[in-house]
């Protein structure tokens, strides 16, 4: 009986040394400076920093390719006696002029109209959710720049990067020049990219057609006109009257 208690004290004094050995472990691997333990709070944040950096050098490989392709037209242009650099200056400069909405644009696109919808409201409905609003048309604007749109406007108001949209009732606010329904969006590009974004089952603009009865309309033209900026800083108005030096 003593023998076997005492058997029995051995044991559990091996495994409380074993138990504090790891305990000891434990401790000193929280000592190491090489190691740095976080909350995960802190571990989501970094992962959200990651992230962002990502997409930021994403966005900058990208402008050194379009900064590469435009050297590389400039080196070809030296090298070609019947290409002249002043012409593709011009061609760089009436681009700028376009995008910035210094000058009208003229091309193949789509007409997009958007209004209310006719639907009955359905018990338990919000009207809401049968009117057009602002983050309606922002969306389909989105939908449209991600699919090539070289210029855009809203009821003639031409919409640049910095344009305000804003709803108010019945009617949209574009530029601080406000317009009642139908809105009616022109878009020059790849009028099959265009009409996609428009008429594609996963679309902005198809779904508040199907799923709210929204008014959504997409045709093609072959020669559509997008006007100039109404409302250019009178301080860089002259930026339409730019030549390139011969």
């Amino acid at each position: 009986m003593y023998n076997k208690d005492k058997y029995t004290k051995q044991k559990m004094v091996v495994v409380g040394a074993f138990i504090l050995g790891i305990l000891l472990a434990i401790y000193l691997k929280t000592l190491d400076p090489t190691k740095v333990y976080i909350t995960l709070e802190e571990k989501r944040s970094i992962e959200n920093r990651i992230e962002t950096t990502k997409r930021e050098i994403k966005k900058l490989n990208t402008m050194k390719s379009d900064y590469e392709q435009s050297l590389k037209k400039y080196k070809d242009v030296v090298k070609d006696k019947h290409k002249s650099i002043n012409d593709l200056m011009e061609d760089d400069l009436t681009y700028l002029k376009e995008v910035s909405g210094y000058i009208n644009v003229k091309g193949p696109g789509i007409v997009v109209t958007i209004k209310d919808s006719e639907k009955e409201l359905e018990k338990d409905q919000n009207p809401n959710d049968l009117i057009v609003h602002d983050i309606d048309i922002l969306r389909i604007i989105n939908d449209l720049k991600k699919a090539g749109a070289e210029a855009i406007a809203i009821n003639g108001e031409r919409v640049l990067p910095l344009s305000k949209i804003k709803c108010s009732g019945a009617t949209i606010t574009v530029n601080n020049t406000t317009y009642g329904q139908p809105f009616i969006i022109k878009a020059i590009g790849n009028t099959d990219s265009l009409m996609a974004a428009i008429i594609s089952p996963g679309s902005y603009a198809n779904l508040i057609k199907d799923g709210y009865g929204i008014y959504v309309e997409a045709q093609v033209e072959e020669d559509i006109d997008v006007n100039s900026a109404k409302n250019i800083n009178k301080s860089t108005k002259n930026l339409e009257n730019i030549r390139v030096s011969k």
